[in-house]
């Protein structure tokens, strides 16, 4: 008797499940976007897979997975009505919205330069010592310190030519040595001022000196240090002019490129611009963080500096056709990943894997 009520309980709970699989609708879902959000190969594989593969099972969804070629295929296939949804690494943006819908975002990025490092030769480390700034700044020192010498030459020398010299050009040179001892605070005393007005000019000029010295020891440490550390590894913008630089095929990326002075050079995925820099074809990459991370190898890192600069921040969502019934779904589904962090845990988990 308990053998058969178990038969039947079983046999109901499979009956209960086959039927609640018959009435649940598949959805047809796309795919498009690079490693390692989209990772190339059957069956189906990256970052977005797993999470959508997560969402599906907590909110207990089938689905019918179909690759595309590029984010711009996939969106076509949603207006036409050949897909309920698009995953993928998909920018939210508003050019996009005109068409289609977009889910909550489920990862937040930004763009982030690749670049190979350059060492600093022995001339690099020498040549800020030589450069414009520098010998202008050097030169300007060396007037002031002049004028200071003259003043306290016409001012106190020619009254005592005892300790400042009988000819001018000695008197001068007088000046400019206890200039340049007040100057740097040294003050050996073998010369001081006796009037009124050298002790004036002297009181002043320390005043001027210990603004001057300030301000020139600054400006120096600064010129130095943009002048070894960015003018050869690109880690800004700004340091784009004349470069080239391979960015994913996206206008708003394309046209700040173009807007720095650099070249563009338009890529369909991580991959392909990651190939051009180690051939030499480009300079730099400019690209999303993620792919950026995953592509360049633990070897290579010694190689590729990667700098995060907060650099056009985006947000990728997936893509519904408007008016969804599967959206609102999918979007709880997004969130309570998200609160679980779970979202960073996979993503983890694949950079992870290229280490």
């Amino acid at each position: 008797m308990q053998k058969n009520l178990l038969f039947y309980v079983l046999l109901f709970s499979f009956s209960t499940i086959i039927a609640q699989n018959e009435n649940m609708k598949t959805l047809r879902v796309g795919y498009a976007g690079s490693a390692p959000f989209i990772s190339e190969g059957k069956p189906a594989d990256g970052i977005v897979i797993d999470i959508w593969r997560a969402i599906s099972f907590n909110q207990n969804l089938k689905s019918d997975l179909k690759a595309y070629h590029s984010v711009h295929e996939g969106m076509d296939a949603v207006r036409a009505g050949e897909l309920d949804v698009l995953i993928g690494p998909i920018t939210i943006n508003s050019d996009r919205t005109k068409q289609i819908t977009f889910s909550q975002p489920f990862y937040d990025t930004e763009m982030a330069i690749l670049a190979p490092k350059i060492e600093l030769t022995f001339w690099d480390h020498l040549s800020p010592f030589f450069s414009k700034t520098f010998l202008f700044a050097i030169l300007g020192l060396l007037i002031i310190l002049g004028i200071v010498g003259v003043l306290f030459y016409v001012i106190e020398g020619r009254k005592f030519p005892e300790e400042y010299g009988e000819k001018p050009i000695k008197g001068i040179g007088t000046g400019v040595w206890l200039a340049i001892t007040t100057m740097t605070t040294v003050g050996y005393g073998d010369f001081a001022p006796k009037t009124t007005p050298g002790r004036f000019l002297l009181g002043a000029w320390m005043i001027i000196s210990l603004i001057m010295a300030t301000t020139f020891v600054a400006g120096i440490a600064s010129t130095l240090t943009t002048t070894n550390l960015q003018d050869k590894t690109i880690v800004e913008l700004n340091q784009m002019e004349d470069k080239r630089i391979a960015t994913p095929n996206f206008k708003k990326i394309i046209d700040k490129v173009k807007a720095i002075g650099g070249t563009p050079l338009a890529v369909n995925n991580v991959n392909e611009a990651y190939g051009l820099l180690k051939n030499g074809e480009v300079d730099a990459i400019l690209y999303d963080l993620v792919p950026l991370e995953y592509v360049r190898t633990k070897k290579d890192k010694e190689k590729y500096l990667l700098s995060k600069k907060n650099i056009q921040p985006q947000h990728y969502g997936f893509v519904f056709p408007l008016n969804s019934e599967f959206r609102r779904d999918i979007d709880l589904g997004i969130l309570e990943l998200k609160e679980a962090d779970e979202i960073m845990d996979i993503t983890e988990n694949w950079l992870s894997k290229r280490d």
